[in-house]
């Protein structure tokens, strides 16, 4: 599917809310409607100067590389192409609306960072 970019949104916590359109045309004037909403975080000691998140940053980052991507995807499916446009505004909109605050909060970086990190543990533990 290809990714159309729509939008930047510079965040509270520094970090930058991108916002792409992932539709695609499946029959005639049907569309699947597609928002990608995508936060790059970078695995960085910056996030965690709060002592209640203990992390050791170098095993993060080997464990998950320089960057994590948070990503949030909205979708409808064979929708009328006359409604497409409608549709994916009101998606936008809804992530604005309903998570802005939650993506610019100073504690979702590192939250993110850790629940990702806690379950490649996990994994490599079942393994």
């Amino acid at each position: 599917m290809a990714e159309i970019f729509t939008e930047n949104i510079k965040l509270e916590n520094g970090l930058v809310l991108e916002l792409f359109d992932g539709s695609k045309k499946v029959a005639g004037d049907r569309w699947y409607v597609a928002l990608i909403a995508r936060i790059r975080i970078p695995v960085s000691a910056e996030w965690f100067s709060d002592k209640r998140f203990l992390i050791n940053i170098d095993n993060a980052r080997d464990l998950l590389g320089a960057e994590v991507i948070f990503e949030q995807k909205r979708e409808a499916h064979f929708l009328d192409e006359k409604e497409k446009e409608n549709i994916l505004k009101g998606m936008a909109d809804a992530v604005l609306s309903g998570s802005l605050s939650y993506f610019s909060h100073p504690h979702f970086p590192a939250k993110y960072i850790l629940k990702l990190f806690d379950a490649r543990l996990n994994k490599g533990l079942r393994q």
